[in-house]
């Protein structure tokens, strides 16, 4: 081979790699900046959404990516409950530390003072006369837990539980042993608290505890979805889109989020700035869709597909990432199985160039943003990075824990799919 011609393609083979390695750098420094203390955990705390809403438009601006607004938003209000100060939580002389040892369910309302605890056991569901003596019980100044040790049977546990997290019997508060604490959001409040528990950090000898929560509940809280988008060859367009919020803060811990879901939007800026630089027009309209309120029950989509800024009847198929951070056990597609051809083609994709490991294909699922679209009969895909998220809906989710095992591979089978889909 001529010694110039062995050169030129050396250099544009290091060209090459080198923009896909810009690209990694570009995702590794969104998930970066998403998940850094300056957001407050994208939350609604500090309006921790909105400044991320405020970074992410400057990002669709850098892209040149075409929009319906000069920021590109999509405005929106929602109730929501937030704990703007840190909760305290005693079992007798032993202060917890919240976000570590105990959270507070977040649709509890405020509770101060020191209350007695009663076990829920075996005893009290099974024996009619000491049932009758509990059901007897003012229980209004009580906070009831469960005695999982003592209720060993699985049916009765399950009864148990439900009795206990529905509050039937009128108690103060109630108490839940877990072995994992994940927060999460809500746009309503329940008329009692509800405490989870490290289930290493109490049992039945706990008798008495102190509590101190002050909660704020915000009628209309100001919100809003981001939309960029690439004029396509035709009008039917290709949804790219993540959820940008996260759960925020409680009192003053922060929720990152790097994984859930910093590494999701990563991805669609990265699809983004792809076909931005590409000299071809794509067929499809490429849309770009950043969601808030997803951990709070999927408002953002929900918000979406009921004032469409693209018909719905024009979208092609929409192609949502949530968690795709790590991926040791591989990547799934729910809803994937749903659509034969579109299965088909990431199935060749993946075959011919192995871009990602163990890709398997599910049922729909209801756990994310796609799902708004699916109810209303749009065709939509979820991807989801397998292993490694023990992290999740925790103050541990942060930028360094983060390995990006199938993030390249999954940029390139959304890539090649993308422009082989017909």
């Amino acid at each position: 081979m001529n010694y110039k011609r062995l050169v030129l393609i050396l250099a544009l083979t290091l060209f090459a790699s080198s923009l896909w390695a810009q690209d990694m750098n570009y995702a590794r420094k969104v998930i970066k900046d998403l998940s850094s203390d300056d957001y407050f955990g994208r939350g609604y705390i500090n309006k921790g959404d909105s400044i991320a809403a405020v970074y992410l438009s400057a990002e669709m601006r850098k892209l040149k990516l075409d929009g319906f607004s000069p920021n590109f938003y999509q405005l929106y209000t929602t109730p929501i409950n937030t704990f703007p100060e840190d909760p305290i939580l005693k079992l007798g002389d032993k202060q917890l530390e919240s976000a570590k040892d105990f959270i507070v369910y977040p649709d509890s309302p405020s509770c101060e003072g020191t209350f007695d605890v009663l076990w829920l056991n075996t005893e009290i569901l099974t024996k009619s006369k000491i049932r009758k003596e509990f059901l007897k019980k003012d229980l209004s100044q009580t906070f009831l837990a469960i005695d999982s040790v003592g209720l060993n049977n699985k049916q009765l546990y399950n009864f148990a539980s439900d009795l206990v997290s529905t509050n039937l019997f009128g108690a103060k508060g109630v108490l839940l042993r877990k072995n994992k604490l994940k927060y999460s959001a809500r746009t309503f409040l329940k008329d009692f608290p509800t405490l989870i528990v490290k289930s290493s950090k109490l049992d039945t000898t706990t008798s008495k505890i102190t509590v101190k929560i002050k909660n704020q509940f915000i009628e209309n809280y100001k919100t809003q979805n981001l939309m960029g988008y690439i004029q396509g060859q035709t009008d039917s367009c290709l949804i790219y889109c993540a959820h940008y919020d996260h759960l925020g803060m409680m009192g003053s811990k922060i929720y990152p989020g790097a994984n859930d879901n910093g590494s999701g939007v990563a991805m669609v800026l990265n699809l983004a700035k792809h076909y931005k630089k590409a000299k071809k027009k794509p067929h499809y309209t490429q849309v770009f869709l950043l969601f808030s309120g997803e951990e709070a029950g999927l408002l953002g989509s929900q918000h979406y597909v009921e004032h469409p800024l693209f018909p719905l009847e024009k979208t092609k198929l929409v192609i949502n990432f949530d968690m795709i951070g790590t991926g040791s056990e591989g990547v799934s597609i729910y809803n994937g199985s749903v659509y034969p051809k579109e299965v088909a083609l990431y199935t060749k994709l993946n075959d011919e160039h192995s871009y990602v490991e163990n890709l398997v294909f599910h049922l729909p699922d209801p756990s994310s943003d796609h799902y708004s679209f699916y109810k209303k009969e749009v065709k939509s895909i979820f991807f989801y990075s397998e292993g490694d998220n023990e992290d999740y809906h925790e103050t541990t989710d942060t930028y360094g824990e983060l390995k990006l095992t199938q993030f390249e591979g999954l940029f390139k089978l959304v890539r090649d799919f993308s422009e082989q889909l017909k």
